[in-house]
C-alpha cells in the first residue's frame, strides 16, 4: 500500500493546541472520508534519540493510500483544495509518497 509521509512544522504564530484542534475537528475526519485514504496516523516529534538537539520537524503524519488514481481525483476536489489552503495557514509541510519495500 502506498503511504504518504507528511513532515510538518508549525508557522510561528500557530500554537500546537490550535493546530491539533483543527486537525481533530476538521482536517482528519474529512481526509478519512476520502475514497483514496485508508488511514491517517499523526505523531508529535518528541526529540532525537541520538542527541539533545532540536528535531527538524514537529509532527510526522502517515497517510495510507488505497488507490493512487483516486487520490489524484480527490486532491483536485474543492473540499481538499480548501483543506490544503487551511493547512497552509497553520504549517509548512513536505509531502513524500512512499512505498514499503521491506
Amino acid at each position: 500500500m502506498p503511504t504518504m509521509i507528511v513532515l510538518v512544522n508549525l508557522k510561528e504564530d500557530v500554537t500546537p493546541q490550535e493546530y491539533e484542534t483543527w486537525l481533530e475537528e476538521r482536517y482528519v475526519p474529512a481526509i478519512l472520508d476520502l475514497a483514496s485514504v485508508d488511514e491517517w496516523l499523526g505523531y508529535r516529534v518528541g526529540g532525537l534519540p541520538e542527541s539533545g538537539g532540536e528535531p527538524p520537524y514537529e509532527y510526522v503524519v502517515s497517510v495510507g493510500i488505497s488507490d493512487l488514481e483516486q487520490l489524484g481525483r480527490d486532491m483536485e476536489s474543492g473540499q481538499v483544495q480548501q483543506l490544503l489552503g487551511e493547512l497552509g495557514r497553520y504549517a509548512h509541510v513536505t509531502q513524500l509518497m512512499t512505498e514499503r519495500f521491506v
